[in-house]
């Protein structure tokens, strides 16, 4: 039955139920509201366990109040860690908020659930027990959560899949849906508060909390159970080999025959064997399980706290992608491998008592080597994982390098500086390699000396027991020997598993420093007058510049300090919302800290919180050590208010601060001094349009409801509406990542659409109008900025004065101050630095006499797009011909890896001859191994030596003896000495066989790796750019990264120990089939079955590795765009919708990861019955054919079966892993051998003289281009003919094709037909290198690199420090680098995070400066400059490049009004192509509209624009 009651009653206790604690989270929003709390009895709940209750709309006190609006609540430490009340009936209900919920109470839906007896924390784990269940109502859902006892522990519901993988491979959309149990989000949650709790003890019990401590929380119960598993398979383990092979061995020794009893210890062997299976199967599936929550948990845990990141960067988006690529993979297999720690102490235990009691004392020596071998393998784990610290640094450092590398490929081409960048990557892979050496080196001390300790042990134990004259018999022998053996797969598991939990807390660590680091704050101050939208007082704002370390222990990095104008993550910067997606529709976003030095969330009315916590995660998270954290001090006490609907104008020179003002406004930056508030929602429209991987409309309205009118209204008046139609899809047409395939233009009117549909309430414009041509400027300033926001406060950046005069208000900045405010004409009449800006910009003075609203090519001020046209025209946006997709799917192959792969392999391996030694090493190590036991066999059967004299004493006496009275004592044997050292040898023999097999395998495994990744990294660099706009990034870097740890890491592990269990079970086969000949009857006919499967099963387990990887591409992707992209998600309150995306990306893997790994046990459990079945036929024939072979032989062959059989699981496990994992190497040599290759980079034949060109004149013969052969042409038979030393303006409408044109001069793509010739060579014929680095471009995008200001801007050091310093002083930045402190040499962050963007586009025009080539290409290149500095540029260009050709793209016109001739671009056609004044005097010019655009309409007033 359904009761309704209100939620103020639950909250408030009255009526029927008493309020103990409360838990509140995501209030206001789509979430969840825990109550803990006590019930009266006679409450009834539903038939379904829920009680539905709606509010009254009354909002509860505790929350606070303000003009209606709810503020969010969140308990102080002692209220949440309050333990639940004894009078609680029911121990906690969650209410969940439906997903339509909006912001007021009405919509909160209550659930509860009743617990029962079977209603339980494990209720649903233990239906497990239950030997069959029901089939599931939701054929969507992963069966296995829901799979009865038999079929979850053989993985029986597996076989449906594994066979279609047989018959027709597999595509992510064959797999299932992963249950919430072992979903991101649930998982993620809990360890969440886990992880809180660690933060909380620890800081009670003054210690530095451990994540590691919080996983083992979270897992604990999970791991025990499958340690008690563990303890049941190892016991059982340990009886067919010791107890049950003694009791067969004692009967074969025996004189008398008796059947029954010969069939009750071989059904017994059978029966422990079938059960040690199962038991060794069903603890890896709960592994496996828990091992899927641990990872996707920790993954989200980590998305979680980057969308709280105050900064971002190219740096923490590689690492982040480091440790989900590579971190997991060691997470997982410590989460599998850590209940292996239960099976040594086990193991050992029995075995000594067994041993005692077999033989004595002495037998302790032997278990004193085992004793001793912990230390060693500890010493060797330790090694390990300090090599592996090591290692991990120097891949994190490749990794963001790679990822820097793609993001700027564009311009590395432009450059053709792919040979600089290939020295860099070369130098980190060559010292990666370096450690990984030693790792392999410590890999092969250890796998040589794992399988010898139970030899050494054997050999200690029987030299101690036959020197001091005790009688060996064989039955003891080999029961001691089969022991040790069985204690061989403990040992030998161990250092993998030391290893993989030692990795495993070196990656915990690692991840812990991310959690730790600082995070966006919302701040409060008090509540501000509400005729105010903003208000700055006393205001000194900071960055705040974290030392990101992810090294696994603290260390400190000392980086030059940085300066920056704006500290942003791609030039994205932060904005003031609330990390947990919420935020006030009419409240206090924004303020100083409280007294107290807490970060206040909520609007209270005295301005502090209630609990003073707003630390992200729930206010406990530790942020990063106080002295990891610089300050660099850029805003200076600033005093600024903003009346509401009022537009403010911002403007001044590069680096004056004006994008930090913005961020400070958003929250982004540390308030040292003065107090911030801002009254309103905010919108961000950053410099660098941030555009992710989704459909034109889904980046617009950005998860919101469609509202099509709005819509429709927002693409009028950020002018898109005519773009859509050059989409292949409209809106719906796919974006590439970064928004690859739009133009510069096209991007920021995105964003700036995407700022409008929002309707906030305070709207920051960093230059929104900088990449788009005059009269789209026009239309966007009137309809858009003076339209749509009118009633809106908007705080507007940009330089051009035609904007600036329109404002209500203009604020200059300079140094990091407000040097000026006031009304346009009250700036001019002080005629201080507005008024000089003013009168450089000429254009301004000639627009007054025209029509108010006419505008000025829109001036970039700081815009980071680099305020040109596009990078990639507009056409080449139609992707993928009429479905609008763009990004290509990650091909996935099928069937079984081809051996063309393998021979791929092997060649870059060595070659046929080097593997061929290998292989000989790792036959001769086999046969040392095999050659001890045999010894050990013929040496029992000698005896005393005296058995043919035996013999006749029982033909001539009727004498009757025991297998051991016939042989007689081996002490006795004249020869003992010899046989002992023959033994001793042989143990000798192996340990040098093992050292040279395995650093042979991982030496030349690694230099293979090495070769490949070379090969790799040219195949993709030299790949021409239609295959970097449909790949996403994400998808090479997980080459780069999961695929080469891979290879690196884990196949020469796998390799070696493959092919020496291989090798070893076929020769103790072979040898068992040369004491029983009737034993090869069973052994082939299971043989045969093996083989047949082990084809079968491993094409379900190889398909399933590819999903894996297929689908783990997509969760790197969102990572990268996410990181880019913080400060806009939080800004629009995106984070849930992001979230959300993440925890989709995630479960989808998590799936693909859970089957693959589990499709590995499906497969063992299948090879182990085949195991057992062999186990079963040698026990047979022993004890069947009694007295055809010597207790010896008998022993050797069971004591060796059985160790083969134990062994076999795991080895099967081994080789499934190993065929899967090998798929690495078959995508990377996809990458190194398979990619389509641009033009080469010389071709001799054609080779152009050194000082080409001379001129610089060149000439287009009817070009047509397109980007891709399916697309429709950019360029439509562009013919032109350009002089030496002329210089040509190139204008038009965005996607009019002008950087497509450049595009064909730097052969970024190759023509479709026509030619292009310069100094009469065609550039065609020539190579790519020659061509490029005889241009000079500044492009529209500027990029910069990690790594010194010198490295930036000569990369080949070519140029002395002289001429370096030279080329800046002409390019104004000689006195920026002055002030830092290493000069030349100081750092510049990835992407370039601590310049502005004007000052970016400087460093890129010194290096064109540099290179002083005799054509320069011009791309907007001082579009991010205030007037003055752009004037001073031009200057400097006309002066320094007077005898080059220069082509400049433009849409500041005054930049080009003196060039001799201008080219007017429209739908990739020259409509015009004439001297400036021609054009001018022409009627219906569009280069005449377009200075009529700016005021401009005589040739004298475009004269004097000059």
């Amino acid at each position: 039955m359904e009761s309704d009651y209100g939620i103020m009653d639950l909250l408030e206790g009255k009526g029927t139920q008493r309020l103990s604690s409360i838990i509140m989270h995501n209030w206001g929003s789509s979430g969840s509201i825990t109550l803990e709390h006590g019930l009266d009895s006679h409450v009834q709940s539903s038939p379904n366990g829920r009680a539905n209750g709606r509010a009254n709309g009354i909002a509860p006190a505790t929350t606070g109040h303000s003009n209606g609006h709810h503020h969010h609540h969140r308990p102080n430490e002692a209220t949440t860690n309050r333990k639940r009340p004894r009078d609680a009936i029911y121990p906690e209900e969650t209410y969940r908020l439906r997903p339509d919920s909006g912001e007021d109470l009405d919509h909160i839906k209550v659930e509860y659930k009743e617990p029962g007896c079977c209603n339980t924390k494990y209720s649903q784990q233990l239906m497990h027990l239950l030997p069959f269940r029901p089939k599931r109502k939701d054929k969507r859902l992963l069966p296995g959560s829901s799979a009865g006892l038999f079929s979850y522990f053989t993985v029986h519901w597996l076989t449906r899949l594994m066979v279609k993988a047989f018959k027709s491979g597999l595509q992510p959309s064959d797999l299932w849906t992963i249950q919430a149990d072992d979903g991101a989000e649930k998982n993620a949650d809990r360890l969440l508060r886990l992880w809180e709790d660690e933060v909380s003890t620890s800081r009670k019990a003054n210690q530095r909390p451990q994540l590691w401590r919080a996983v083992w929380r979270g897992v604990r119960t999970r791991v025990v159970v499958c340690m008690v598993i563990s303890v049941f398979q190892n016991v059982l383990q340990f009886l067919g080999p010791s107890v049950l092979l003694k009791l067969v061995l004692d009967y074969i020794n025996s004189p008398t025959i008796d059947f029954q009893y010969a069939a009750i210890i071989t059904v017994s062997i059978l029966i422990v064997n079938m059960l040690r299976g199962a038991c060794f199967n069903a603890m890896f599936v709960v592994g496996t399980h828990t091992a899927t929550r641990v990872t996707g948990a920790i993954q989200a845990l980590m998305y979680k706290k980057i969308l709280k990141l105050k900064t971002g960067g190219e740096r923490l988006s590689a690492q982040i992608i480091n440790f989900c690529n590579n971190d997991m993979e060691r997470l997982f297999e410590a989460c599998i491998s850590c209940v292996f720690l239960t099976a040594m102490p086990i193991i050992f235990t029995l075995s000594v008592i067994y041993s005692v009691y077999i033989l004595g004392p002495w037998s302790l020596l032997g278990q004193a080597v085992f004793v001793c071998f912990y230390p060693i393998m500890g010493l060797i784990a330790k090694a390990q994982s300090k090599v592996r610290v090591q290692t991990v640094k120097v891949t994190d450092k490749r990794v963001t390098l790679m990822n820097e590398i793609l993001n700027s490929i564009r311009l590395i081409k432009m450059y053709s500086w792919e040979e600089s960048f290939a020295e860099k990557i070369a130098g980190l892979r060559k010292e990666e390699l370096k450690k990984h050496r030693v790792g392999a080196l410590l890999q092969a001390v250890s796998s040589t000396v794992v399988p010898s300790i139970s030899i050494l042990a054997t050999i200690v134990t029987f030299l101690g027991y036959t020197l001091t004259g005790n009688t060996l018999t064989s039955s003891e022998a080999f029961t001691i020997f089969s022991v040790f053996n069985a204690m061989q797969f403990s040992v030998g598991t161990l250092p993998f598993t030391v290893r993989s939990v030692a990795e495993a807390k070196v990656s915990l660590t690692r991840i812990q420093k991310l959690l730790e680091l600082p995070e966006h704050k919302k701040r409060n101050g008090g509540l501000v007058n509400n005729n105010l939208a903003l208000q700055i007082k006393n205001g000194t704002f900071a960055w705040e510049v974290t030392n990101i370390d992810f090294k696994a222990k603290d260390s400190k990095e000392d980086h030059p300090p940085e300066r920056t104008e704006s500290k942003k993550q791609n030039g994205v910067k932060s904005n003031g919302s609330v990390p947990n997606g919420n935020h006030h529709s009419n409240g206090v976003v924004l303020n100083g800290s409280s007294p107290n030095g807490n970060t206040v969330n909520g609007n209270t009315h005295n301005g502090n919180s209630p609990n003073g916590n707003s630390n992200g995660m729930n206010g406990i998270i530790p942020t990063a050590e106080p002295n990891s954290v610089k300050t660099v001090t850029i805003l200076f006490n600033l005093n600024l208010s903003v009346q509401r609907g009022k537009l403010i104008g911002v403007c001044g020179s590069i680096g004056s601060g004006k994008s930090s003002l913005l961020s400070a406004i958003c929250g982004d930056m540390k308030v040292e001094s003065g107090d911030l508030q801002a009254n309103g929602r905010l919108a961000l429209v950053t410099q660098q349009a941030w555009i992710y991987n989704a459909t034109l409309r889904e980046n617009i309205i950005i998860g919101q409801k469609f509202d099509e009118e709005k819509y429709k209204e927002v693409l009028r008046v950020c002018s898109l509406q005519s773009d859509l139609n050059l989409l292949s899809n409209g809106d719906m047409t796919e974006i590439g990542d970064r928004g690859s395939t739009l133009s510069g233009g096209q991007k920021q009117r995105v964003n700036l659409g995407r700022a409008v549909y929002s309707d906030r309430d305070i709207y920051l414009l960093d230059d929104p109008l900088s990449a788009v041509d005059t009269k789209v400027a026009k239309h966007i300033f009137g309809e858009c900025i003076k339209g749509s926001l009118a009633s809106k406060t908007v705080i507007f950046v940009t330089h051009a004065t035609h904007f600036l005069e329109q404002c209500d208000e203009i604020v200059v900045m300079q140094t990091g101050k407000i040097a000026e405010r006031g009304t346009h004409s009250e700036l001019m009449e002080r005629k201080g630095d507005y008024f000089d800006m003013v009168g450089l910009d000429s254009s301004g003075k000639e627009k007054k006499n025209e029509d108010n609203n006419t505008q000025k090519p829109s001036e970039k001020a700081d815009s980071a797009d680099g305020g040109a046209p596009e990078v990639i025209e507009k056409s080449k946006e139609q992707e993928s011909l009429n479905s609008g997709k763009l990004i290509t799917e990650e091909t996935s192959a099928t069937g079984s890896v081809p051996m063309k792969m393998y021979v791929t392999f092997i060649k870059v391996c060595g070659g046929w001859c080097i593997v061929g030694l290998i292989f000989f090493a790792i036959v001769i190590f086999t046969l040392s191994r095999m050659f001890n036991a045999v010894w050990l066999q013929t040496w029992l059967d000698q005896g005393d030596g005296r058995k043919e004299e035996r013999k006749e004493n029982i033909t001539m006496y009727n004498l009757t003896f025991s297998g051991d009275e016939l042989l007689g004592s081996v002490t006795h044997n004249p020869d003992l000495w010899m046989y002992q050292l023959v033994y001793i040898m042989s143990f000798v023999m192996l340990l040098i066989t093992g050292v040279i097999k395995g650093t042979g395998v991982t030496f030349r495994v690694l230099s293979g790796s090495s070769r490949l990744h070379n090969d790799m990294f040219w195949s993709i660099i030299r790949s021409p750019m239609s295959f970097f706009d449909t790949t996403p990034s994400g998808r090479i870097i997980n080459r780069f990264s999961r695929d080469l740890d891979e290879l690196d890491v884990r196949v020469p592990f796998f390799l070696e120990f493959i092919l020496q269990g291989l090798l070893m079970v076929v020769g103790q086969m072979m040898l068992v089939c040369f004491i029983y000949v009737w034993f090869v009857v069973p052994l082939v006919l299971i043989a045969i079955l093996f083989a047949g499967i082990d084809i079968f099963l491993n094409v379900g387990v190889r398909e399933l590795k590819r999903l894996d990887n297929v689908l783990k591409s997509p969760v790197t992707q969102h990572i990268s765009s996410s990181v880019s992209g913080i400060s806009v998600i939080r800004t629009f309150d995106r984070e849930s919708l992001f979230l959300s995306r993440m925890y989709k990306y995630l479960d989808q893997h998590s799936v693909a990861l859970l089957v693959f790994r589990l499709s590995n046990r499906w497969f063992t459990y299948r090879m182990d019955i085949m195991a057992v079945m062999i186990t079963f036929a040698i026990t047979g024939i022993c004890v069947f054919t009694k007295g055809s072979v010597s207790t010896a032989l008998a022993g050797l062959a069971l004591s060796t079966v059985n160790g083969v059989c134990v062994f076999i699981p795991f080895l099967m496990r081994m080789k499934s892993e190993f065929q899967s994992r090998i798929t690495s190497v078959e995508r990377i040599i996809e990458y190194a051998y398979d990619l389509k290759s641009e033009a080469p980079c010389e071709i001799k034949e054609t080779q152009p003289p050194p000082d080409w060109p001379k001129t610089g004149a060149i000439e287009l013969k009817e070009v047509k281009l397109r980007y891709r052969p399916e697309l429709p042409l950019v360029l439509h038979g562009i013919s032109a003919s350009i002089r030496d030393g002329e210089k040509i303006g190139i204008i038009g409408r965005t996607g009019a094709g002008k950087s497509s044109l450049i595009s064909t001069l730097l052969r970024l793509s190759e023509l479709d037909s026509g030619s292009v010739f310069v100094d009469g060579i065609d550039i065609s014929t020539i190579g790519l290198h020659v061509l490029r680095s005889s241009i000079s471009v500044i492009p529209q995008d500027p990029v910069l690199f990690h790594g010194s200001i010198r490295y930036n801007l000569d990369p080949f050091d070519r140029h002395s420090d002289d001429a370096v310093w030279q080329a800046l002083e002409r390019s104004h930045l000689k006195a920026v680098v002055q002030k830092q402190e290493h000069g030349l040499m100081s750092m510049v962050e990835a992407a370039g995070e601590n310049f502005s963007v004007g000052e970016r586009q400087l460093i890129c025009l010194t290096r064109a400066l540099l290179r002083n080539s005799k054509i320069l290409l011009l791309d907007e290149a001082t579009a991010s400059v205030d007037v003055e500095t752009d004037h001073l540029i031009q200057t400097t260009i006309k002066e320094a490049f007077v005898r080059s050709t220069v082509l400049t793209i433009a849409h500041r016109l005054n930049t080009i009004a003196s060039y001799d001739r201008i080219m007017v671009l429209d739908a990739g056609r020259v409509k015009e192509f004439d001297t400036p004044e021609a054009l001018m005097c022409t009627e219906g010019s569009l280069f005449k509209d377009m200075m009529g655009a700016m005021g401009v309409y005589t040739v004298e007033q475009m004269r004097s624009l000059n």
